[in-house]
């Protein structure tokens, strides 16, 4: 009897040391899967950089303009491989606000680099306007059609737009060492919906003196040609920027901007870019934009700080 008391009681032992240590296997290999993703988790934000930007654009033409920008970027590491082609792959989400004298913007962008040389890019925004009786100026103006007289619309509605873009770039110094070897060219291209949430679909609206507007899908296109220097001039270029409104409904002729540019770096924080600016496109007295001949159309300077 006590035997069989001996045999039962030893089974139970291994029988319940087998449960446990079961368990206890199972829990280390829990324990283990944390740790590596919270040792993952720490290098990749380890790795992750955070900047801030404050920028102040003002531009002379036919009008005054001014316009300051406070952006705010994170910087997350993804996808990164070996070689100058997918090291430095990632995602960049970048917060920034807008403000001008007659309007405000809220803007969020997203911008993968699956590789050096292109960016796959997803944003969006809102904002809104009003008028600045000193210099006569408003924000948001409505109209009936395009054509029609647009009048103050003043804080009664939102802007809001959406955009999905491509961008292609090249640096020849990424392959020819030497301080003036460094030729740059990148080609961006966007689709964007902009809209007003006060307008009908087809009311004519303006925001922020941008030409009179339907709600509706629009292209942009930006092509740079650029030469970098080791001076406080060091880039200098051309920039050409060209749009079709009303891309998928009636599209508009394409018209577009040329820019000479020159950035000028004062410190390693403090940057101004300057830019001379031609374009064959007006606008009438109802703000519609026709394409035209060539003219001058603004000087732009842009006071940029890295905080």
């Amino acid at each position: 009897m006590e035997e069989s008391i001996l045999v039962t009681s030893s089974s139970m032992v291994c029988c319940t040391y087998a449960m446990f240590g079961g368990f206890t296997v199972k829990q280390n290999k829990r324990l283990l899967s944390l740790l590596v993703i919270l040792m993952t988790g720490g290098l990749l934000f380890a790795q992750t950089t955070t900047s801030g930007t404050l920028k102040l654009t003002g531009a002379y033409g036919s009008d005054l303009e001014a316009k300051l920008d406070a952006a705010y970027q994170v910087r997350i590491p993804v996808l990164a491989g070996e070689g100058p082609l997918f090291s430095g792959n990632n995602v960049k989400v970048k917060a920034n606000l807008g403000l001008s004298p007659i309007a405000g913007t809220v803007t969020l962008d997203a911008v993968l680099t699956p590789i050096a040389v292109a960016e796959i890019s997803l944003g969006g925004g809102v904002g809104t306007g009003w008028d600045f009786d000193l210099m006569d100026l408003n924000g948001l103006r409505l109209g009936a059609a395009v054509g029609a007289p647009l009048a103050s619309d003043s804080l009664n509605g939102l802007y809001y737009m959406g955009r999905a873009g491509a961008a292609f770039q090249f640096d020849t110094g990424a392959i020819f060492s030497g301080d003036w070897m460094s030729v740059v060219i990148r080609t961006y291209h966007e689709l964007n919906y902009k809209g007003y949430s006060n307008a009908s679909a087809d009311q004519a609206w303006e925001y922020e003196n941008g030409g009179a507007m339907v709600n509706g899908f629009n292209y942009k296109g930006e092509y740079i040609l650029g030469y970098q220097m080791p001076l406080m001039v060091n880039l200098v270029g051309l920039q050409l920027e060209t749009y079709t409104y009303n891309t998928l409904d009636d599209a508009t002729d394409m018209v577009g901007d040329l820019s000479v540019i020159a950035n000028t770096q004062f410190t390693e924080d403090l940057s101004l870019l300057t830019a001379v600016q031609f374009t064959n496109y007006s606008k009438d007295d109802n703000r519609v934009i026709t394409k035209g001949d060539a003219a001058f159309k603004r000087i732009v300077l842009i006071l940029t700080y890295a905080l």
